[in-house]
């Protein structure tokens, strides 16, 4: 077949064709995903263990050790770094391009569960996943108004308990930095001469505060159609809850909390400051 014969014979023929070329080549460019950068994800899991107390020396030997001693076989790990610190430890664990994080943190939580006891007061291991090599790519500064005499590094908390659930659940953010300011805390300031006139130690007073802020479960009880479930609730919620914990009972005269020491409402030792054009301010950053 002549093709210019053809087209010069069957012009109308010969614009439908190429209208219909042009028109299902438009529909595929504009419906074609494309990116310059394609995305790469390489997902890192950090795993976070608080000890109050604790040296960095203790932290690795007690927890940080027995946490790599089962997460180390993980399928898909490529690389565990971890990090020792004053009252706190971590374990970053990077892994192949592609793991899907769902499945990584499933099984991290579940090797987590295989080490075998921790120490005392240690809190929960926190576990919290980001993409390889992340940096906070929003930064915010939390300040005081000029008329509040407050320093914005007691804060902390009520940033903590108040505003940070609500930024991380924005789609798209992993995590949240925080620099900066000082946790809520109760304070017991102990008299040592009283302490030492009643012949007791700051640990017997630790042990004892130590064993009286627990809430006890007691079982359940039927009455009736009804079972009742019985707990004793005994953890400390104000000063007052303190003051009137029994330390001592001589048989006359008990001593409570309140004898020995005075109870209050402070902040922890401030260790980082966080300055944003000479004014004090938390630090927050928005990791995607």
């Amino acid at each position: 077949m002549d093709i210019v014969r053809f087209s010069i014979e069957r012009p109308v023929t010969i614009i439908v064709g190429i209208i219909l070329v042009l028109l299902f080549g438009l529909i595929g460019l504009l419906s074609m995903p494309y990116q310059l950068s394609p995305t790469v994800i390489e997902p890192d899991i950090t795993v976070t263990t608080s000890w109050p107390g604790a040296t960095p020396y203790e932290v690795e030997r007690e927890i940080i050790e027995e946490q790599e001693e089962v997460l180390k076989g993980i399928p898909g790990l490529k690389e565990m770094e971890s990090s020792s610190f004053n009252s706190q430890g971590s374990i970053t664990l990077k892994f192949n391009i592609g793991t899907d994080v769902d499945d990584a943190l499933l099984r991290v939580s579940n090797k987590l569960n295989e080490v075998p006891t921790y120490p005392e007061n240690v809190e929960r291991p926190v576990i919290t996943a980001t993409v390889a090599a992340t940096s906070p790519v929003i930064w915010m500064v939390l300040k005081a108004r000029d008329h509040n005499p407050n320093s914005p590094y007691t804060y902390r908390t009520f940033f903590e308990d108040n505003i940070r659930q609500y930024l991380e659940r924005i789609e798209g953010v992993a995590d949240l930095f925080i620099g900066g300011g000082t946790e809520k805390e109760m304070h017991i300031v102990v008299r040592p001469e009283t302490l030492a006139a009643y012949g007791l130690t700051i640990t017997d007073l630790i042990s004892i505060l130590r064993a009286e802020n627990i809430n006890v479960a007691a079982g359940t009880m039927g009455v009736g159609r009804r079972n009742y479930r019985i707990r004793a609730v005994a953890e400390f919620k104000s000063p007052a809850d303190i003051e009137g914990i029994v330390v001592h009972s001589t048989g006359q005269r008990r001593i409570t909390v309140a004898d020995i020491a005075q109870v209050r409402y402070g902040y922890d030792t401030l260790t980082t400051a966080t300055l944003h054009v000479g004014k004090e301010g938390i630090a927050i950053g928005v990791k995607p």
